[in-house]
C-alpha cells in the first residue's frame, strides 16, 4: 500500500487484508484511520503514523466506561471509552461493545435488565475482541454501575448506603457496585443453580415403581382382558 496522508474515518483496507494497528480501528470488517497522519499500512497490518497524540486502541483487559444504549434478556449494548480518558488521561477510540448476561456476576442472572438498564453508566473491562466486535465484562470488584437512572421517571438516582434512590419518585434499586479505594471486597457470593436438583424417585412410593400389583390396581390384566363369561360360566369372546 502506498504512503499517503489520511484523515480520521478514511478507509484503510478490509479486515481480511490487514488487522487494525496503531491509530486505526475496525468496524463492520473494514479498517479505518483514527487520526490524521501518514498511512504506513503493509499487507497484514494497518497503521497510521501521526505526529500528534495517538489514540489508545482497545485491548483485552482495558478498563472502560460504558453507557448502556440497548438492553434485552441476554445481553446489553453500550458505547465505550477508555477509563483513562474519562479520568483525564490520554484519548482513546470510542467503540460499541456487547455485555453478555454471563459476564455480569458469578451467580446466576435470570434477566440482564435486573442488573443494568438503559442509560446506566458502568465501569467494565474489555473481555474479547474479534471481527464481530467487542465484548466487555463486569467481573471483578473494580467493575460495576457508577451512575443509574430511574426506570420510572428517568431522573438520576442518588446512591445511599449502596442503594440507588430516585429523588423524584423515591424508587429504589440495587446494582452491582465497584469497590471504592481501600474498601474490603465482600464475601464470595454463592452460585445459584439454574434448575433445582432432580428429586430421586424410589420404587414403591407411587404404586410400587409404576407396576400394577394385585387387584388393588385393577388386578392382573393378563387374565380376562377383553373377554366376558360365556354359557356355563366359561370365558368367551365378545
Amino acid at each position: 500500500m502506498e504512503k499517503k496522508l489520511v484523515l480520521p474515518g478514511d478507509h484503510i483496507s478490509s479486515a481480511e487484508e490487514a488487522e487494525p494497528g496503531e491509530n486505526t480501528y475496525s468496524e463492520k470488517d473494514e479498517v479505518y484511520s483514527a487520526g490524521v497522519g501518514e498511512n504506513l499500512s503493509v499487507p497484514g497490518k494497518a497503521e497510521v503514523k501521526s505526529r500528534g497524540r495517538t489514540l489508545k486502541q482497545p485491548h483485552i483487559g482495558m478498563p472502560v466506561y460504558c453507557v448502556i444504549i440497548k438492553a434485552s434478556l441476554n445481553k446489553a449494548i453500550g458505547g465505550c471509552i477508555p477509563a483513562e480518558e474519562a479520568e483525564g488521561g490520554a484519548r482513546g477510540v470510542e467503540f460499541e461493545a456487547v455485555l453478555p448476561v454471563t459476564a455480569i456476576r458469578t451467580g446466576y442472572v435470570r434477566d440482564l435488565r435486573d442488573e443494568v438498564k438503559i442509560g446506566d453508566i458502568i465501569k467494565a473491562k474489555v473481555q474479547k475482541i474479534d471481527r464481530t466486535g467487542f465484548d466487555i465484562t463486569m467481573f471483578g470488584h473494580e467493575c460495576g454501575v457508577v451512575c443509574a437512572f430511574c426506570p420510572r421517571c428517568r431522573s438520576k438516582m442518588n446512591l445511599q448506603e449502596k442503594i440507588f434512590i430516585c429523588p423524584s419518585c423515591f424508587w429504589k434499586e440495587r446494582r452491582k457496585l465497584p469497590l471504592k479505594e481501600g474498601e474490603a471486597p465482600p464475601p464470595e457470593e454463592e452460585r445459584r443453580e439454574r434448575y433445582p436438583p432432580r428429586r430421586e424417585f424410589r420404587g414403591g412410593e407411587r404404586g410400587g415403581g409404576g407396576r400394577f400389583r394385585g387387584p388393588e390396581r385393577g388386578g392382573d390384566r393378563r387374565r380376562g382382558f377383553g373377554r366376558r363369561p360365556g354359557p356355563g360360566g366359561r370365558e368367551g369372546s365378545f
